[in-house]
C-alpha cells in the first residue's frame, strides 16, 4: 500500500506510529561510556560566546592540522597554533 495504514483507510499512517512520530520531537543525549570519572569539556577559546574569534579560529586550524596534516612539521606547526589560541 503506497500511503500504509489499515486496509484502504490510511488510518495507522496518520493515528498510529508514524502519526505519533510526526508529533514527537527528536532529542539526541550523549553520555560518556567509559571513564565516567573522566569529563570531557569545551576549551575555553570555543566556547561560546566567543571570547576573541581569532583566537578561536586559529585554535581550530591548529586542532586540525594537529590531527590530519602530512608529516611532522605539518603537527608541529598545528601543535603550535592550537598552543597559541589557548593562550
Amino acid at each position: 500500500m503506497p500511503f500504509g495504514g489499515v486496509k484502504a483507510s490510511g488510518h495507522g499512517r496518520f493515528g498510529g506510529e508514524e502519526g505519533l512520530r510526526s508529533l514527537c520531537s527528536v532529542k539526541s543525549i550523549t553520555e560518556d561510556r567509559f571513564f565516567s570519572y573522566i569529563r570531557t569539556s569545551i576549551p575555553p577559546p570555543v566556547d561560546f560566546p566567543l571570547p576573541n574569534p581569532q583566537k578561536a579560529w586559529g585554535f581550530l586550524q591548529g586542532l586540525v592540522n594537529l590531527a590530519y596534516a602530512r608529516g611532522l612539521w605539518g603537527r608541529a606547526k598545528g601543535l603550535k597554533g592550537l598552543l597559541r589560541g589557548l593562550m
